[in-house]
C-alpha cells in the first residue's frame, strides 16, 4: 500500500509537470520565434531560475520548425549581442546548426567555455563526431574541472575516435567535479538520481571500470543521434574492459560478503542483473529471453536480480522471475548502501545490457542476439516459460479470476466470450513532447477502429489497455476502455493480455507481454532500430517512411545503416529530411485479420498459394540481417499494399 501511494504521488506530479510543459511551451509558440528566442536569451542573461525547463518546453516547437524549415534562423542582431547566452540557449532548444553556424560565421571564440560547450555538444548532437573533437581538443584543465558536462563530452568523442589515454584522461576531471560519473553505467533506463556517493568499488574499478561505464554510455548516445553502427564496437569494448576487469576480482565490504553468502551465490558464480532490466515493462520482456539464453547453453551462472521497488515497471509480471533467480530489492532485503556496491559489481559480474557475446564469439546488439535466440528456441520446439509460470501460480490464487469476473459482469461478457487486447502507444504515458524522442513510435487509436469492427463482427470484443491519461476508445459495441477504468492494474493488465484471443499493440513495452506469453501479435505502426524478439505468432505492418520528395525508405534500407539507427528519434529523422507515416486503418485491418487467423488455427487461408510465398521470398531477400524480426514476418496485406515501394530494392523478375 506504501509504494502504491509513494507511485500514486509521483504520477501526480509528473502529470502536473507535464501540463505546466505544455501550457508553457503552446504560449510560447504562440508569439513570434525571433522574440521567443530573444527573451530566453536575456533569461539567461539574468539567472531567471527554472530558465532550463523553459528551453524544455520550447524545444520540441523548435524541432517542428527546423524540420519545416531547416534554414531557419532564431537569433537576431539583438540577440547576437549576448554571444555566450545565445549559444548557450541556442543549444538548448535543440538549435544545433544555428550554434554551428554562429560560432563559425561570427568567429565566436572558443576561449569562452560556455561557447566551446555549446558547440561540442551541438557538434555531437548532429553526430559530427570528428568536428566536436576537434573544438574540444582545445580545452584547458580549468575548463575541463570547471564545466564537467564539456569533460564529459571531450571523453565521449575521444572515445569515438579510439583515444582511451584521453578519454580516461577527460573522465578524471569529470569524475572530480561530479561524483555522479563515479556511478556504473549500462543504461539510461536505469532512471539513477543526480546524487551520487561513490564506494571503495568505484574507485577499484580503475581505468577498465571507467571504460566500461563510458562505453556504454557513449554506445548509447550515439545511437540516439542516429549512428548506433558505432555503438557496437563501443559495447564490445565494454565487455572487453569487464573481461579485463574479471581477472581481479575487487575486495568487498563484510556485508556484501555476507549478503553473497545467505544468497548463496560466489563471486565466480555471480552474474548480476541490474535495474535497467526492469524498470519498463519492454525490458522484461528482454529479460524472459536473458533467461531462455540461459536455458540454451548460452551463458551460465547465478543470476542476481537488483531492483527498487518504485521503479519496477509491473511488479506482477517481474514476480514472474523469482524462481530464475535471486532478487535483491533496494531499501527492503538490502539497506541503500549496500546495494550500491553490488551494483558497482556489474563492472565486474553484471550482464550486459546493450551487446552480447555469442557463443561463436561474435559481439552482437544485445537486441540482435535475442532475435537470434528465439530463431533457435523455436527450432528446438521450446514452449513459452513465463506463462507457463503464470499460470501456475494463477492457480493457486483466484484474484486475478475474481477480479475478472468483476469486470466480465460490469460489461456483459458471457463465460465463453472471447476478446483481444488492444494497447497503442501514446505520449501521455511517458510525458513526450510530439516531434522529440520516441513519440514517432506513437498511433492515433482512430486507426484502429475497422480492425476493432472486424473482431466484434466475429463475436468477438476488444478491451483497451493503456495509461490513466490514454486516448478515450469511442463508444462502440462489445468494446471496453479498461485503461480508463477502475479496474486497471498490473495484475489485471498481466491477466487480460494471457488470457486473450489475440493482441493488437504497436512497439510498446505491453506488447512485448503478449509475445513472451506466446499470444498471437498483430503488431502495427511498428517502427524500430533494434532487432526484435517476435516470435513466429507474430504479423506486423511498418510505419512508412518517406522522404521530402515522397520516396518511402525500403525494407533494406530499414534494416541497414545509415537510416536504420537514424529512426531511433523523432528529432533524428526530421533532421535527416525524414518523417514516418501512421498506417493506414486498411493496414491494420488486414494485419489483425491474419492475426485471427493464426490465433483460431487458420493459417493455411493466408500462406497457401504462389503470391505469398513470392511475397515474403521477396521481402526476406531485402533484410539487412535475416534475423531482424527473429521468426515474425509481416502481415501478407501489408505487403502486398506497399510491394512496389518497400521491396523495390530487389532484383528485378522476382
Amino acid at each position: 500500500m506504501k509504494l502504491q501511494k509513494h507511485r500514486s504521488k509521483r504520477l501526480r506530479h509528473r502529470r502536473f509537470v507535464y501540463l505546466v510543459f505544455v501550457v508553457v511551451g503552446a504560449i510560447l509558440n504562440l508569439l513570434p520565434r525571433r522574440i521567443v528566442f530573444l527573451l530566453l536569451v536575456i533569461a539567461d542573461v539574468v539567472r531567471v531560475p527554472l530558465r532550463e525547463r523553459l528551453y524544455q518546453a520550447y524545444f520540441p516547437y523548435v524541432t517542428s520548425r527546423l524540420v519545416d524549415q531547416p534554414g531557419f534562423r532564431f537569433s537576431t542582431a539583438l540577440s547576437r549581442c549576448f554571444h555566450e547566452a545565445s549559444a548557450r540557449v541556442l543549444s538548448s532548444i535543440g538549435a544545433y546548426r544555428e550554434v554551428v553556424g554562429a560560432v563559425r560565421r561570427e568567429t565566436l571564440s572558443l576561449d569562452d567555455t560556455d561557447i566551446r560547450y555549446a558547440l561540442v555538444r551541438s557538434l555531437f548532437e548532429l553526430g559530427e563526431f570528428t568536428d566536436a573533437r576537434e573544438a574540444a581538443a582545445g580545452a584547458r584543465p580549468e575548463e575541463l574541472a570547471t564545466v564537467v558536462d564539456l569533460a564529459f563530452h571531450k571523453a565521449m568523442v575521444d572515445m569515438i575516435a579510439g583515444d582511451e589515454a584521453g578519454a580516461l584522461d577527460a573522465m578524471y576531471w569529470a569524475c572530480r567535479g561530479s561524483p555522479s560519473f563515479f556511478r556504473p553505467h549500462q543504461n539510461i533506463a536505469a532512471r539513477n538520481s543526480k546524487h551520487y556517493f561513490p564506494n571503495t568499488l568505484d574507485v577499484l574499478c580503475g581505468a577498465p571500470g571507467r571504460l566500461f561505464d563510458l562505453c556504454n554510455f557513449t554506445g548509447q548516445r550515439v545511437t540516439h543521434v542516429g549512428c548506433g553502427e558505432i555503438g557496437i564496437r563501443l559495447f564490445e569494448r565494454a565487455l572487453d574492459a569487464q573481461r579485463d576487469l574479471r581477472k581481479s576480482p575487487p575486495s568487498l565490504s563484510d556485508e556484501l560478503k555476507r549478503l553473497l553468502d545467505r544468497l548463496d551465490v560466489s563471486l565466480e558464480a555471480l552474474r548480476l542483473i541490474p535495474e535497467e532490466w526492469a524498470t519498463q515493462i519492454g525490458h522484461l520482456g528482454m529479460l524472459d529471453i536473458l533467461f531462455r539464453m540461459r536455458e540454451l547453453g548460452w551463458w551460465s551462472g547465478e543470476a542476481v536480480i537488483v531492483v527498487r521497488p518504485e521503479l519496477i515497471a509491473n511488479a506482477i509480471f517481474f514476480k514472474l522471475f523469482e524462481g530464475l533467480g535471486r532478487i535483491v530489492v533496494i531499501g527492503e532485503t538490502i539497506s541503500e548502501r549496500v546495494g550500491e556496491e553490488l551494483l558497482s559489481l556489474q563492472r565486474w559480474y553484471g550482464l550486459n545490457f546493450n551487446a552480447f557475446r555469442l557463443p561463436d564469439g561474435r559481439t552482437v546488439a544485445w537486441q540482435e542476439a535475442g532475435a537470434i535466440a528465439i530463431e533457435q528456441w523455436e527450432r528446438e520446439g521450446r514452449g513459452h516459460p513465463l506463462r507457463e509460470i503464470y499460470d501456475r501460480t494463477a492457480a493457486v490464487s483466484n484474484v486475478a479470476a475474481e477480479r475478472f469476473d468483476e469486470l466480465r459482469s460490469r460489461h456483459g461478457l458471457k463465460p465463453d466470450d472471447w476478446y483481444v487486447c488492444l494497447h497503442t502507444r501514446d505520449a501521455a504515458h511517458y510525458f513526450e513532447f510530439m516531434g522529440t524522442g520516441q513519440t514517432h513510435r506513437n498511433a492515433p487509436i482512430e486507426t484502429s477502429l475497422d480492425a476493432i469492427r472486424l473482431i466484434t463482427s466475429r463475436g468477438g470484443w476488444v478491451i483497451k489497455l493503456g495509461g490513466p491519461n490514454s486516448p478515450k476508445l469511442p463508444a462502440m459495441e462489445r468494446t471496453i476502455d479498461y485503461a480508463l477504468s477502475e479496474f486497471r492494474s498490473d495484475l489485471m493488465d498481466i491477466h487480460l493480455i494471457r488470457h486473450a484471443r489475440a493482441f493488437i499493440g504497436t512497439t510498446s513495452g505491453l506488447t512485448n507481454v503478449a509475445v513472451s506469453f506466446g499470444i498471437p501479435c498483430a503488431i502495427v505502426n511498428a517502427i524500430t532500430t533494434d532487432a526484435q524478439l517476435w516470435n513466429g505468432n507474430v504479423r506486423f505492418a511498418l510505419k512508412p517512411v518517406r522522404l521530402t520528395d515522397g520516396t518511402m525508405l525500403t525494407q533494406r534500407q530499414l534494416t541497414t545503416a545509415p537510416w536504420r539507427w537514424r529512426v531511433f528519434d523523432a528529432a533524428v529523422l526530421g533532421r535527416s529530411g525524414a518523417h514516418p507515416e501512421n498506417n493506414s486503418a486498411d493496414d491494420i485491418l488486414r494485419t489483425a485479420e491474419e492475426v485471427l487467423a493464426v490465433a483460431d488455427g487458420r493459417t493455411a487461408e493466408f500462406d497457401g498459394g504462389h503470391d505469398a510465398d513470392r511475397l515474403l521470398s521477396r521481402w526476406r531477400r531485402t533484410l539487412g540481417l535475416p534475423y531482424y524480426y527473429a521468426t515474425s514476418r509481416p502481415s501478407l496485406g501489408f505487403l502486398a499494399r506497399h510491394e512496389k515501394d518497400l521491396l523495390r530494392d530487389t532484383a528485378e523478375g522476382d
